[in-house]
C-alpha cells in the first residue's frame, strides 16, 4: 500500500504511561504481514516520556499517527480514535501489549472469507522473564486448538457469549458493525460493556485459536492487577452488562450474568490484598447477586476457584460443626489465622446449627486440628466434581498437602459403621449433609456415613494430616438406663433402613459401651442398679434376636457386654 491508499484497517493504540513498553508495541505493528494500516496512537495525557518513546519508535513511517490529548482513560483514548478512524475496519492494541507478526493477515482474512462483523483470536500472557502462556480467550477452553481455521461460535445464548473474553484487543471489528457505539467513559472494566453490546446485535463470532495477541502481564500500573477500591467499579460495570442481557433478543440472561459475575467478582479477589476491602467486595458483590436472585455459578469453568466463587453467596463457603460442652465456646483454632486469605472460606458452627442450602459441611469431633490449606485444596475439588462427600483419612505417615481425590466409590453400611471420628471425617455437600439425630459423636458420623450410602451417593477419599486427635468429649448421657435405650430406640429407629444386617446390634453396644463407661460403680447400691442394668441389657438383646448371632462389633465393646451377647473377642 501506497501511503496514498486509503487504509485498510485502523489500529487504536491507547497508551497512558507505558515508555517502557511502548515501543514494542508499535514495533510489533510495523512487522505486520498485512501493511495496509494506519497506527492511530493516542497519548492520553501521559506524565512519563511515552510520548518520545512513541516517536522514536514510529521513526518515519507514515502509517502512524500519534495524537496527544488530555487524560481521559482508557475509554476516552479508545472513543478519540474511533473519531479519527479512517478505515472500513477496526483493531485496538493496547500500549503495553503487542500483536503477533500475522495479527491482522489473519484476522483480516477471517473477516473477508467469512463475511463476518467481527473475529477473535487466542492470545499469549507474557511474564516479565520472557515466558508466553497461551489461552484460547474462551473461559473453560483455556487451551488453544490447533486449528489454522477459524470456528464459528454461535451467540444465541447469554451464556455462549460470557465464554469469550470480553476484551476489545483480540478481535477485528467491521466498523459499521460498531456504529456510532463507544467505550463507557469514566470507569473501569469498560471493554466489558462495549463487547457485550455488540454480542446483543450479533449470532455468531468467528475464532482463530492460535496466539496471536501477545498479553503482558504483571506491569505496574495494569487495570486488571490493581488492588483499590476501584475494583468496585465492577459492581456498575455488571449492572449495565445486565440491562444489556434482559434487553436483548437472546435466552439465558440469568445463568448468563450468574456465570460473568462469578467470574469477574473471583478476578477482582485475586488481587485484592487488605482483607477489610476483600470482605467489603464481597458483601457488594453477594448484594448484587441478591438483587438479581442469582447464585453464583463455578462449574462451567474448572479453573474458577469454586471456594472463592462459593463465598459470594454471602457466606464462607465451608461450615465446619464441633460440639461444645454447655456453656463452653467453640474452640475457635479449628479455623485458619484470620489474617490469611483463607480465613474468608471457613466458619464454625454447633452441630444444632441449622444447614445452609449451599457449601460444604464438615464434623471434626475428634479428628484433630486440619492443615488448612489442604483441607481448603480438598474442599475445592469437591465444589467443581459430581461427588457428594469426601472421606477424610489420616495418613499414617504425615504428608504436607492432601493427595488428589481418588476414585469415587459408593461406600458400604459396612464402611459406615466402621468409621471412627478420631480417624475419619467427612466433607460434604450442602445438598447431601444431614442434621444428626444423635448427640454422640460415635453415632452422628456412621449416620452421615450411612445416610450417604442410602442416597447412592458417590465419595471420594482423601488423606490430610492433622495434628494430634481432639479428646471427644461425649455429651452426659441420662444416668437411668430406659431413657437413655429410648432415645437409642429413636435413633435406630431413624437410621434402619440404612443399615447392614448385625449393625443395629453394634451400635446399640457402641451407645451402651458409651453410657457404661460414664456409670462406673460408686458404692453398693450403685453396683446393683448396673447389677440390674446388665441384665435389662441381656433382655433386649435375647428378644432382639441379638445374643450369639454372628456379626463384626468395634474394637472398643466393653467385655462385659461381649460376654452377655455370647460375642467373640472384638478385633
Amino acid at each position: 500500500m501506497s501511503l496514498q491508499d486509503p487504509p485498510r484497517i485502523s489500529v487504536i493504540v491507547p497508551a497512558y504511561n507505558v515508555g517502557p513498553y511502548i515501543g514494542a508495541a508499535i514495533a510489533s505493528l510495523r512487522c505486520q504481514t498485512f501493511p495496509g494500516f494506519e497506527a492511530l496512537v493516542i497519548d492520553d495525557g501521559s506524565a512519563d516520556d511515552t510520548r518520545q518513546q512513541a516517536l522514536a519508535a514510529i521513526g518515519g513511517d507514515g502509517r502512524f499517527r500519534l495524537i496527544h490529548q488530555e487524560n481521559r482513560g482508557l475509554s476516552g483514548a479508545r472513543n478519540a480514535g474511533l473519531d479519527l478512524a479512517r478505515a472500513p475496519v477496526i483493531a485496538f492494541l493496547d500500549g503495553d501489549d503487542r500483536f503477533a507478526p500475522t495479527f491482522l493477515q489473519r484476522l483480516h482474512d477471517t473477516l473477508h472469507s467469512t463475511g463476518a462483523d467481527w473475529v477473535a483470536c487466542g492470545l499469549a500472557f507474557c511474564t516479565p522473564d520472557g515466558v508466553r502462556h497461551p489461552h484460547s480467550a474462551i473461559h473453560g477452553q483455556p487451551e488453544p486448538r490447533t486449528s489454522a481455521q477459524a470456528v464459528p461460535f454461535a451467540l444465541d445464548d447469554w451464556a455462549q457469549v460470557i465464554c469469550h473474553f470480553p476484551s476489545a484487543w483480540n478481535k477485528l471489528y467491521r466498523r459499521a458493525f460498531i456504529g456510532d457505539l463507544r467505550f463507557d467513559e469514566g470507569t473501569w472494566y469498560e471493554d466489558h460493556t462495549f463487547f457485550h453490546r455488540l454480542a446483543a446485535k450479533s449470532r455468531v463470532l468467528h475464532h482463530l485459536s492460535d496466539p496471536l495477541y501477545l498479553y503482558t502481564l504483571d506491569r505496574d500500573g495494569q487495570i486488571t492487577r490493581a488492588d483499590s477500591d476501584r475494583v468496585f467499579d465492577q459492581i456498575p460495570v455488571l449492572e449495565t452488562s445486565a440491562a444489556i442481557f434482559h434487553g436483548a433478543d437472546k435466552s439465558g440472561a440469568d445463568t448468563g450474568l450468574a456465570r460473568l459475575a462469578t467470574r469477574l467478582f473471583c478476578e477482582r479477589l485475586e488481587v485484592i490484598r487488605s482483607p477489610q476491602r476483600a470482605a467489603r467486595f464481597r458483601q457488594a458483590a453477594a448484594g448484587f447477586l441478591a438483587r438479581h436472585r442469582l447464585a453464583p455459578e463455578w462449574t462451567w469453568d474448572r479453573h474458577l476457584d469454586a471456594l472463592q466463587a462459593c463465598s459470594l453467596s454471602g457466606h464462607p463457603p465451608v461450615t465446619i460443626r464441633h460440639d461444645a460442652a454447655d456453656g463452653e465456646d467453640i474452640t475457635p483454632d479449628l479455623l485458619p489465622d484470620p489474617t490469611t486469605p483463607l480465613a474468608p472460606f471457613f466458619q464454625l458452627s454447633a452441630t444444632d446449627h441449622p444447614i445452609g442450602p449451599h457449601g460444604l459441611v464438615i464434623d471434626l469431633p475428634g479428628f484433630g486440628q486440619v492443615d488448612p490449606t489442604a483441607l481448603a485444596d480438598i474442599a475445592g475439588q469437591l465444589l467443581h466434581s459430581d461427588l457428594a462427600a469426601v472421606l477424610i483419612t489420616q495418613p499414617s505417615t504425615p504428608q504436607p498437602h492432601a493427595n488428589p481425590l481418588s476414585q469415587p466409590r459408593i461406600l458400604s453400611p459396612d464402611t459406615a459403621l466402621d468409621l471412627t471420628p478420631d480417624r475419619h471425617a467427612l466433607l460434604v455437600k450442602a445438598a447431601f449433609a444431614c442434621q444428626p439425630v444423635s448427640p454422640v459423636p460415635q453415632l452422628r458420623l456412621a449416620e452421615q456415613a450411612l445416610r450417604l450410602c442410602a442416597a447412592q451417593a458417590p465419595v471420594a477419599c482423601a488423606q490430610i494430616a492433622v495434628a494430634a486427635p481432639r479428646p471427644i468429649t461425649p455429651p452426659r448421657l441420662p444416668t437411668t438406663l430406659p431413657t437413655t435405650l429410648n432415645a437409642l430406640d429413636r435413633w435406630c429407629a431413624a437410621v434402619a433402613p440404612l443399615l447392614p444386617p448385625g449393625g443395629a446390634r453394634r451400635l446399640f453396644l457402641r451407645h451402651a459401651t458409651l453410657w457404661l463407661a460414664q456409670n462406673q460403680p460408686r458404692g453398693t447400691l450403685h453396683r446393683l442398679r448396673l447389677a440390674l442394668t446388665r441384665l435389662r441389657i441381656w433382655r433386649i438383646g435375647k428378644a432382639r434376636g441379638w445374643i450369639g448371632a454372628p456379626g463384626t462389633i468395634d474394637a472398643d465393646t466393653l467385655p462385659v457386654l461381649q460376654q452377655i451377647f455370647r460375642l467373640p473377642p472384638a478385633g
